[in-house]
């Protein structure tokens, strides 16, 4: 005899829109299965496990399958965690079990409960572990009353969003750390975001020391057995702050009272594969559902959430100022047009090139910026003008001098550097453009004695690798360090007193709505490495558009002045905050197929526009994707623009070959 249905997920890919099967409960488990409890289920011909997302009563006319048994005595998975999963399904339109699969450790869904026990802790939080017992920081008064504010809202459990404003030095990271400790002593948990672990190497050693022993870190480097490790730690309670990139937003806290997400304006928070979520967006509801305190920090923040703070939506609080009185660096543009018209063809411009001897001369530290790692952009052919490609995907290939090879970033195929051209055999073949290893080349070259770093994705072979640049550059072993964004953001170096951002224009002409916020803010975050000790300091942005907003307003460290033209082509344009976005990409490897599929779906996609009368919602498209061919399959996408796109989900295309960004970045 048998009662009442559970809705499992089960855990293996079935393509079915909500991810969820039906099963009778039997009467020897009534009563004792809960929602999030793992089980084992029949599923086709095979016995396959699932979690167990809702419990509801049978009908008398409904004939299910059973469930086999149980996996495990206690539910795995707390009951607002598959809540949390249930809303990313939703709203980034994907089926419930790929949310679990996604966010949930494979060890924890593999292994039973007791096996993972008495894990040590992870590498990471070991590593961090030892340092001296952090001194009690006395908050300035800006500092203070940003605490206060935010006090009062724990205090009284009433939730709320706050966006804190804060330029770079000002201190937020002090405020984040007294709030915490409140919340500590509460009684409550906290959880901290930050855009990757690797770009914050003081903030795990930082908190650990604050904390120690209550501390957990969740991040993707971490081995199998070690995430399983801390994921348990969490689950029973025994660590109250957890830290980590996007992924730890779906900790299994009990007690949440308080959520800090640093740099909230990064591309990081955002996920580029299924399913596409977006961290920020994820806390939101996290914060709301349990009534917890949302913080999204930044010097520079994204115009959504800055739209969202002036409109009443959530609580602005700004620091204005650096912490110590100390002044915010001047900002120098250099026009290289003239670089180029006086016939100076190094990358680094004479007025950069001065600064960074002075600083040397002073026995001091200076930081170069690049958006782009390798030696160059691409290999072209003088004669015949053919630029090598990636033979599986339409874009350039990138010159990587220690391999003596050229790269895809996007599939990781490679070939030699070839001596002559493989289309016409000409000599007159070379490579153009520059990258974090041709400036290490021209600095090595101009200053042969500076012990010189460089920090890309190129050299982060291990998962302490960030971590030892950073070391050497603050013990003073080390005089120049190059990089990518690595280096923009997380580092506190009092020594470093030239930054030089060597082409601020790289990614500001991309086809992308977020362009020129983040190339703005890319370039406040990087001049902000600059003048955190005691010495003058000075920061050069290199460029050929030095009108562009994002380039004039970095000069004054000038966010407001820039978020108002911003806003203003946002709202021109329909671009969020104005309105929502979803981008539904087909991919095959036929090309007239591909884009015959996508002709259908859009057509489709009009007319149930037109028959629901939602004429504020617009398709646009279809049109050849930006990385037009990717592993040999070409890809065309369809963009929905309105308001509430959630009204017409139900009609976007589904199957295979087809993959939906909602809230694309």
């Amino acid at each position: 005899m048998e009662s009442g249905v559970a809705q499992v997920a089960v855990e293996t890919r079935v393509g079915s829109l909500s991810g969820l099967f039906d099963y009778a409960v039997p009467d020897d488990l009534t009563g004792i299965v809960q929602v999030g409890h793992r089980v084992r289920v029949p599923f086709g011909k095979r016995s396959v496990t699932g979690f167990i997302y809702a419990l509801q009563p049978r009908a008398a006319v409904l004939e299910l399958k059973p469930i086999q048994a149980l996996v495990d005595e206690e539910p795995v998975l707390p009951p607002l965690l598959l809540e949390l999963a249930g809303f990313v399904a939703a709203h980034y339109v994907v089926p419930l079990d790929e949310v679990i699969r996604a966010i949930v450790p494979p060890r924890v869904r593999a292994i039973v409960t007791r096996s993972v026990k008495r894990r040590r802790q992870s590498r990471i939080l070991r590593q961090a572990s030892g340092p001296p017992a952090a001194p009690d920081v006395v908050l300035e008064p800006a500092q203070r009353a940003v605490r206060e504010r935010i006090a009062v809202s724990l205090a009284r459990d009433e939730g709320g969003a706050f966006l804190l404003h804060g330029v770079t030095g000002s201190g937020k990271t002090e405020v984040y750390l007294a709030l915490l400790e409140g919340v500590l002593a509460g009684g409550g948990q906290s959880l901290m975001l930050v855009p990757e672990i690797a770009l914050t190497p003081q903030t795990v050693a930082r908190f650990a020391a604050r904390f120690p022993g209550r501390l957990a870190v969740l991040h993707s480097s971490l081995t199998e057995a070690e995430r399983a490790a801390e994921w348990w730690r969490i689950r029973r309670g025994e660590a109250d702050i957890v830290i980590g990139p996007r992924a730890a937003v779906f900790a299994p806290l009990s007690r949440l009272r308080l959520i800090v997400i640093d740099e909230e304006e990064s591309s990081a928070f955002k996920q580029d594969r299924m399913p596409r979520y977006h961290a920020p967006t994820v806390a939101r509801w996290l914060a709301r559902r349990t009534q917890s305190v949302l913080i999204l920090g930044s010097a520079t923040p994204s115009v959504a959430a800055y739209h969202s703070a002036l409109t009443g939506r959530d609580h602005l609080l700004e620091l204005p100022h650096r912490a110590q009185g100390r002044p915010l660096p001047p900002v120098t543009i250099v026009d290289m047009r003239k670089e180029i018209a006086a016939e100076h063809r190094s990358p680094l411009s004479r007025d950069l090139q001065a600064a960074i001897d002075g600083s040397l001369q002073r026995q001091e530290q200076s930081i170069l910026f690049l958006n782009r790692r390798g030696l160059a952009t691409f290999v072209l052919c003088r004669d015949c003008g053919a630029v090598r490609e990636c033979p599986h995907c339409s874009v350039a290939l990138v010159y990587h001098a220690s391999l003596n090879r050229l790269q895809c970033h996007y599939c990781s195929s490679s070939e030699p550097m070839p001596r002559r051209c493989p289309v016409c055999t000409s000599r007159y073949i070379k490579s153009f453009g520059i990258g974090t290893e041709r400036v290490e080349e021209e600095v090595r070259r101009l200053y042969p004695s500076a012990r010189v770093l460089r920090l890309d994705r190129d050299v982060m072979k291990t998962v302490d690798a960030a971590d030892l640049v950073f070391e050497q550059m603050a013990s003073g072993a080390a005089d120049i360090l190059v990089g990518t964004q690595m280096v923009a953001k997380g580092l506190d170096l009092p020594n470093v007193t030239t930054v030089g951002v060597v082409n601020a224009d790289t990614a500001l002409h991309f086809p992308d709505y977020r362009s020129s916020e983040r190339t703005f803010s890319l370039l406040t975050q990087v001049a902000g490495r600059a003048g955190r000790g005691t010495g003058a300091s000075q920061v050069f942005i290199q460029s050929y558009t030095p009108q562009h907003p994002a380039i004039r307003h970095a000069r004054y460290h000038d966010y407001r002045g820039f978020y108002e033209e911003e806003r203003a082509v946002r709202e021109q344009y329909r671009f969020p905050p104005y309105a929502e976005l979803i981008v539904a990409t087909y991919a095959h490897r036929d090309e007239a197929r591909a884009e015959r599929e996508a002709k259908s779906a859009a057509e489709h996609m009009s007319a149930t526009i037109a028959v629901l009368k939602l004429g504020d919602i617009e398709v646009l498209g279809p049109s050849p994707a930006f990385v037009y061919r990717l592993k040999d399959e070409f890809r065309f996408e369809l963009t929905l623009k309105g308001a509430d796109l959630h009204r017409v989900t139900d009609a976007l295309p589904r199957g295979r070959g087809w993959s939906l960004d909602v809230d694309p970045m």
